[in-house]
């Protein structure tokens, strides 16, 4: 199913990046570059892999 693809896409990139943020190979100031890049390509489901990604980062850094 059409949607169940797009869902897969979506965690894969929240995942990767979310790796990449924890790891230090990613800056969280280095995620508005990644997105203008996103955006530019129209890789929407990476942009929102992206957003998912800083937002669980984010509450991550908020329980230390």
């Amino acid at each position: 199913m059409i949607e169940d693809d797009y869902k897969l896409l979506i965690e894969e990139y929240k995942n990767d990046i979310l790796l990449s943020l924890r790891m230090g190979v990613l800056r969280v100031d280095e995620l508005k570059y990644l997105l203008e890049h996103f955006k530019d390509e129209e890789n929407y489901e990476a942009c929102q892999g992206l957003s998912n990604a800083y937002v669980l980062f984010k509450e991550e850094l908020d329980e230390y």
